[in-house]
Formats: C-alpha cells, sequence, structure tokens
C-alpha cells in the first residue's frame, strides 16, 4: 500500500510539473489588497464634493477567478467608517459609523476590444452585494475600472462602483452610494 500511495505522489508530481511547463494551468487567479473610499452624500453625481468621502478603516481586499480572457468572478470585502457630527446622505449620525460591504459581481475585460497590449486590463463589472452602515441592506452593484501591469503577477487597479440599494426609501443611512478603489494585484 505504501509503494502505491508513493507512486502516486510521484505521478501526481510529475503530471504537474509537466502541466505547468506547457501551460495547462494558466495564472487564472488574482488576488488584491488595497483602500476605498466612499461617498454617500445623497447625490448623483460621483465627482461632486470629492472632500467629503469617508477613509476611516479604508480596507478593502478582493479574490477573482478569471476562467476566460475576458470573464471572471470576483468576491470582494471591505472596510470604511463615518464620522458623527458629518453630513452623510439623509442626515448627521450622533456616532461614529462603520461600513461593511461584501458582493459578488461578475466581470468583463474589453480592452482587447480596443488596444493590442499587456500592460492595461479595462473591465466592467456587476452583481450583488450586501453592506452596513447603521443598518443592513442589499445593493446591485455596476463597476468600471483598469488594472496597469507592472510585473507579468502584479498591477495597480484603480475602480470605480456604484451600489444602488434596495429599499434605500426605509434606511437613514444604509442606501444608494459610491466606492472608490485603489488596490494592488497578485496574479497566482
Amino acid at each position: 500500500m505504501k509503494k502505491l500511495v508513493i507512486c502516486l505522489f510521484i505521478s501526481l508530481i510529475g503530471y504537474t510539473v509537466h502541466a505547468q511547463r506547457f501551460h495547462i494551468f494558466k495564472n487564472d487567479w488574482k488576488a488584491s489588497v488595497g483602500f476605498n473610499a466612499l461617498g454617500n452624500l445623497g447625490t448623483r453625481n460621483p465627482v461632486e464634493k470629492l472632500d467629503q468621502y469617508a477613509f476611516k478603516f479604508p480596507i478593502a481586499v478582493a479574490i477573482e477567478r478569471q476562467w476566460d480572457d475576458r470573464f471572471a468572478a470576483e468576491l470582494d470585502i471591505s472596510l470604511n467608517g463615518f464620522d458623527a457630527g458629518k453630513f452623510l446622505d439623509n442626515g448627521v449620525p450622533n456616532e461614529d459609523l462603520t461600513y461593511f460591504s461584501t458582493n459578488l459581481n461578475f466581470k468583463w475585460y474589453f480592452s482587447d476590444h480596443f488596444v493590442e497590449n499587456d500592460w492595461l486590463d479595462l473591465y466592467a463589472m456587476g452583481g450583488l452585494g450586501i453592506f452596513q452602515i447603521s443598518e443592513l441592506n442589499s445593493s446591485i452593484n455596476l463597476s468600471g475600472g483598469a488594472q496597469f501591469w507592472v510585473d507579468e503577477d502584479i498591477a495597480i487597479r484603480l475602480q470605480t462602483t456604484g451600489k444602488f440599494a434596495f429599499n434605500a426609501k426605509n434606511h437613514t443611512y444604509a442606501n444608494n452610494h459610491w466606492q472608490h478603489v485603489l488596490q494592488v494585484v497578485f496574479r497566482f
């Protein structure tokens, strides 16, 4: 039995080395980490009042699985916060508020339709998410972004997401908002 396990183990190692040598396993997973800024100012203009974006505990992480040159799925988690006494969408909170969000999005890479290069990926993304400010709510997300590859396996990502909340009228703060992200992407 030991010999059989050893033979299977050696065969598996040989197959893995052979597969990687001939690119059967592509680099189709990406992980990213960085910062986010939130705009929840009750405005429909994503660039209005840029000096009033939330930037408190601004952590954003994501994992992506790209199964095709053009399509991928991404799961992300982000934290941020709003200070007490500052205007926030439908009022002024009397205490600091923590923002938590997680989203599952589907991504379409379309830069190959415009320009052929290895250093830039343009994409559009859409999906569903949940978030909490003072109350839990869910959202439909629409995003646009770009990844600038500085190395074969490392990129800088800039992304803007509009989060359109369900039941926005029934929530004081947990409603429509913008999230801008700056991340470092690692392909593995």
